[in-house]
């Protein structure tokens, strides 16, 4: 198990909201290198916006985000510069550029997306609009894994897709935690799947963590846990 110097990214004590409208209250979790976490709530428990807030695109009402072990405020994008990847649940592709324009865009070599997906390389001349809902994600995880990555947030990566695809994106998550020490932090739908890949996990419940542990023991306990506090996390309907 990794100890406290492995922790590439936390939350302490972080509160975040909109204007006035509280979201996330007193949040403390980890993500450590070579782990993947999960991040477990029902629609509108705060997981998105706590993704955000690690990420760097929302500012902490109270508390703080430490990256590498050290206090940051820093925005988005000079996360990441230092490694932080952030695939939000809205598929992230330029639907008038090709799959390889698309790759080009990320911070890492397209080589490199191509050896982690290399069913890409028969879609590089393709316009991404023209790609399935599937590809398009592949595309987003790609490019998000290329390169230099030291912390990935994944939001919905299964959103609407067959089972197929989700099993590849989250076998890729895995992976990239497995082989290349990455810290994933995943807000997932479908929570079995979730506590299939994840080595640990936090459950949020209105905005708050009621429940963590690792991920097997949180497996054992899962139609407790879907009862009190996922109602309302239904996956949406599949697409190729």
């Amino acid at each position: 198990m990794n100890d406290q110097t492995d922790v590439l990214l936390a939350a302490r004590g972080l509160s975040l909201s909109y204007g006035t409208v509280p979201a996330v209250s007193q949040l403390d979790l980890e993500v450590r290198a070579g782990e993947v976490v999960a991040l477990m709530g029902a629609n509108g428990a705060g997981k998105s916006t706590t993704l955000m807030g690690l990420a760097g695109l929302l500012g902490p009402a109270e508390g703080h985000v430490e990256l590498m072990g050290e206090p940051t405020t820093e925005p988005l994008h000079r996360r990441a510069r230092r490694g932080v990847r952030y695939v939000s649940e809205e598929r992230s592709v330029i639907r008038s550029l090709s799959t390889l324009d698309n790759l080009r865009l990320g911070p890492g070599p397209v080589d490199d997306a191509l050896s982690l997906f290399p069913e890409l390389e028969a879609l590089l001349d393709r316009p991404a609009g023209l790609l399935s809902g599937g590809e398009q994600q592949i595309v987003t995880l790609a490019r998000a894994l290329a390169g230099d990555v030291r912390v990935l947030l994944a939001d919905e990566l299964s959103l609407g897709l067959a089972p197929l695809i989700v099993q590849r994106l989250l076998g890729a998550a895995r992976d990239a935690a497995a082989q290349r020490g990455v810290g994933v932090l995943l807000v997932e739908q479908h929570a079995h799947l979730a506590l299939k890949h994840a080595d640990r996990a936090y459950v949020l419940h209105r905005g708050q963590i009621v429940l963590s542990g690792p991920a097997d023991e949180l497996s054992d306990r899962l139609d407790e846990i879907e009862a009190s506090y996922l109602h309302g996390a239904m996956p949406a309907a599949a697409t190729p």
